[in-house]
């Protein structure tokens, strides 16, 4: 028998080395990488400049990746037709050669919730939501966004989903699989501890720094930490943590209203007479849970701040005397006694 000639002989090789990733294996190998992009790209925690960028590229694009495999192998594991973009439409032959479109992560998010009943929180579904907005900007149109908030958001879902993964994917595979991804998984752990560590020396340096400013430091819109100082009108106002930088507080004031929770009012302040009091709607880093009346322009927090039971505007409660009444209602009504 003649000896094989040197392409035939590759193309032997090459058939022997096949491409075999099942899903959650794949989502766990995406996890590693993204794990090792994060702790390789690693800064000095007290420059506040965040990872190397082309770490960060690359943590983006495979954690995007990892979370749609992850995601959807859940689904799967649920039923096979709830990938499908349009699961009235599932075929199983489509399916099993992997040709149909598939649902989007948000998608895959509102399934699991509401069909399979997975709880997956507020945050963690909204730091996905922004990585796949960012992962399309950056696979289809270049990314231009704080290499901190990047970080922080990709610390987050990396956190998450090795958890997923070891709640809701690992009891539903079998032995020999469970027992291979979990090895993995634990060495992904250990890069999520030590990167978790790394966060945590950013974010206490900044407590520290903010400390006297806490009663009028708000979240950011765009890292979601206690960053955003206010209190000073005359210039712009930018975040300590990811440094991103609005012209002045009335803007930033802006993107954050359409993060704040549920129905905010929004007046001018007494203070300093800008159109920036939030009524009642704004956490602090002092208080993130209370309800804050407190002025985006001014940093004045003004405690309670009620409707007038007469004309119907909001005026500062004075608890002693103003008996549910604005100062111009009060004045009217004892002058009509």
């Amino acid at each position: 028998m003649p000896a094989p000639r040197s392409g035939e002989a590759r193309a032997g090789r090459a058939a022997a080395r096949a491409v075999d990733f099942p899903p959650v294996q794949n989502g766990v190998d995406y996890l590693g990488s993204v794990a090792d992009h994060l702790s390789l790209g690693q800064a000095d925690p007290r420059d506040g400049q965040g990872l190397n960028p082309r770490h960060l590229k690359y943590a983006v694009l495979h954690l995007q990746a990892a979370a749609e495999v992850l995601l959807k192998a859940r689904l799967v594991q649920e039923h096979w037709s709830l990938v499908f973009k349009d699961p009235g439409i599932a075929k199983r032959d489509r399916f099993e050669a992997g040709d149909f479109d598939s649902c989007t992560t948000t998608g895959a998010i509102a399934r699991l919730r509401d069909i399979a009943g997975v709880t997956i929180g507020d945050k963690p579904a909204k730091s996905l939501a922004i990585l796949a907005k960012w992962r399309n900007r950056l696979q289809h149109y270049g990314l231009t966004a704080p290499a901190p908030a990047v970080e922080v958001t990709a610390a987050q879902v990396l956190d998450f989903l090795v958890a997923f993964v070891h709640d809701e994917l690992l009891p539903a595979l079998p032995g020999p699989e469970a027992a291979a991804i979990a090895a993995d998984l634990e060495s992904v752990g250990t890069d999520v501890r030590c990167i978790r560590s790394y966060m945590d020396v950013r974010l206490k340096r900044l407590a520290d720094e903010l400390k006297d400013a806490a009663d009028r430091t708000v979240m950011c819109p765009v890292c979601d930490q206690w960053a955003l100082v206010l209190g000073n009108p005359a210039i712009p106002l930018d975040c300590r943590f990811c440094h991103t930088t609005w012209p002045n507080a009335l803007q930033a004031l802006e993107q954050c209203k359409k993060d704040l929770l549920g129905h905010v009012t929004v007046q001018e302040c007494p203070e300093c007479t800008q159109n920036a009091l939030v009524v009642e709607g704004v956490g602090t880093a002092a208080a993130p849970e209370a309800h804050h009346s407190l002025c985006y322009c001014c940093g004045t927090d003004f405690g309670a701040i009620v409707q007038c039971g007469d004309c119907w505007d909001f005026f500062v409660a004075d608890p002693v005397d103003d008996h549910g009444l604005c100062g111009d209602c009060l004045s009217g009504a004892v002058d009509r006694v």
